[in-house]
């Protein structure tokens, strides 16, 4: 079956991307945070695609989702909390408390003991924005299925103003309030204009998401970031329109297998990548060189999307085959006087996280 490969060569340079983002972090430059930015416009793109099948259930999305997400991010939050009991000196702001545990395995929202939102395993905060865009589409689902898009939309409209107008300084309130969810909408726009025919000439394609990207990055460099939803949304918007207009331009070669296989492993390295980073970093110290300098970047990068892709294969990958299996066996719930009744027998199983392969089929399958 054919897929929308441009989309997964797309992941893996937002993997990358981030990965340089926590190799420069000790510099006081934050370039390569927006990778998170293109990977939520990316899953919005992809759950629209989801949600057109005729044939889905609430139940049936939740189901993937879950098995999509939940297996690696868990094992690894269980693998930071065997470090905070085993090593505590080598984290930061992280501690083995079990009520942090459970609001991080359930993707609720907390303040850690240094003051910021984070889950145990840190990077897991995008994860808690995915899960509530997840549970909004399948409310959609169930409430307004003709116009799911635009209801899912609107709710998350609706979260984020209620978390603005709170005012509150409660770590739910201040979560939801920032300007990134609206990012998932922004895929939905994507998903629109993709399903309309909608192409970019290839050479005007190609020079927007040069653009984008380096607009994205130059922003990033200089702290300019004052309006997410402009400086950041937008840009990554152009940059995964452009890149699905490249999608004849994508060759076969061993670099293209190479970067798909990338774009495959992309939620594994985005887990595992921080945990690399320190600890090349550590090694390379050692040997008295720079991890930002070129050699050092390169040798990291080299390194964390190697255990990530590693991790991807051994860990990920069947984990998510078993889980989807064990998921599948669930029957699904009846719902009386509804037609959700009736769309009980089919599973619409992509694989995004944020970053996997998008079939360009209707049904995703």
């Amino acid at each position: 079956m054919n897929k929308l490969q441009s989309l997964t060569v797309l992941r893996g340079v937002a993997a990358i991307t981030v990965i340089f983002y926590h190799i420069m972090a000790p510099t006081g430059h934050t370039l390569g945070e927006f990778g998170v930015d293109i990977f939520f416009v990316l899953s919005g793109f992809v759950i629209a695609l989801v949600l057109e099948s005729p044939h889905l259930t609430a139940q049936r999305f939740l189901a993937d989702r879950i098995a999509r997400i939940v297996p690696l991010y868990w094992v690894l939050t269980f693998v930071v909390l065997a470090g905070t009991l085993i090593a505590p000196w080598l984290f930061n702001s992280t501690t083995a408390d079990f009520g942090n545990l459970l609001m991080s395995l359930f993707f609720i929202p907390y303040r850690k003991e240094s003051g910021l939102i984070f889950p145990m395993l840190f990077v897991g905060w995008t994860l808690n924005y995915e899960m509530m865009f997840y549970v909004v589409a399948a409310i959609s689902l169930m409430l307004m299925r003709r116009h799911r898009l635009l209801f899912t939309s609107a709710l998350i409209c609706v979260i984020f103003c209620a978390a603005t107008a709170s005012g509150s300084r409660d770590a739910f309130a201040e979560f939801y309030s920032y300007q990134r969810i609206f990012e998932f909408p922004l895929g939905f726009v994507v998903y629109r204009m993709w399903k309309r025919g909608v192409r970019i000439p290839p050479a005007l394609a190609g020079g927007i998401a040069i653009v984008a990207y380096v607009w994205m990055a130059y922003v990033n460099w200089n702290e300019l970031s004052r309006a997410h939803l402009l400086y950041f949304g937008i840009p990554a918007f152009l940059l995964v329109a452009s890149s699905l207009s490249l999608e004849s331009k994508i060759g076969s070669g061993r670099l293209t297998i190479g970067a798909l296989f990338v774009g495959d492993a992309s939620y594994a390295i985005y887990l595992s990548h921080p945990y690399c980073v320190e600890a090349v970093r550590k090694l390379l110290a050692i040997d008295d060189l720079d991890a930002t300098s070129p050699a050092g970047v390169v040798v990291i990068i080299v390194m964390a999307t190697a255990v990530g892709a590693a991790l991807y294969w051994f860990v990920d990958r069947p984990l998510h085959r078993h889980a989807r299996r064990l998921l599948q066996s669930v029957p699904a719930v009846r719902l009386r006087d509804s037609r959700l009744a009736r769309l009980n027998h089919e599973l619409i199983a992509t694989d995004d996280g944020p970053m996997r392969n998008v079939p360009v089929n209707r049904d995703a399958r």
